[in-house]
């Protein structure tokens, strides 16, 4: 850890791949809260998410349309939030600064749209640096724990 600036800098990086990414569940409703829908917004087809009664606008990944997440970005943005919040839980328990940011930048595969990396920044206080390489294998915990040891299911169902 470096003293260069007046914040502490840590880094994770992973490839994406099937077996540490989404897992996408049935699509039937369950009881609890988890429930997730992407549906038809209705203005010029594009689409919308339904997350526990919160809308969000997404944009068509080839469109270019700069207004509105794409699916990466919301993907990207779903695990950074996730280590924010890691990190300020962990923090808050050792009574330190829980000021967190994150970046992130993506690698992608030559002429594919298929993500090659992640590269996650997090930055914190440097009043933290006694405790970053703990914080760094919290986080780093938290990553394995989030992902997933089975491929991708699809549940495909048809409705008239």
């Amino acid at each position: 850890m470096s003293n260069v600036t007046p914040r502490t800098t840590l880094v994770a990086s992973g490839g994406v791949s099937p077996h540490s990414s989404l897992a996408l569940r049935d699509p039937k409703p369950a009881a609890s809260h988890d429930a997730l829908f992407v549906i038809p917004s209705g203005r010029g087809g594009g689409l919308r998410a339904s997350i526990r009664g919160h809308l969000l606008e997404l944009a068509d990944p080839s469109s270019g349309h700069g207004l509105a997440p794409t699916p990466d970005d919301l993907f990207i943005a779903s695990i950074a939030s996730d280590l924010a919040w890691s990190a300020r839980h962990f923090l808050r328990a050792h009574g330190l600064p829980d000021d967190v940011s994150i970046s992130a930048h993506t690698r992608r595969l030559q002429d594919s749209p298929s993500l090659a990396g992640i590269r996650l920044t997090v930055t914190v206080s440097e009043t933290v640096e006694a405790m970053g390489d703990a914080l760094e294998d919290a986080l780093t915990e938290r990553l394995t724990a989030r992902s997933f040891a089975e491929p991708l299911r699809l549940h495909l169902r048809c409705v008239g």
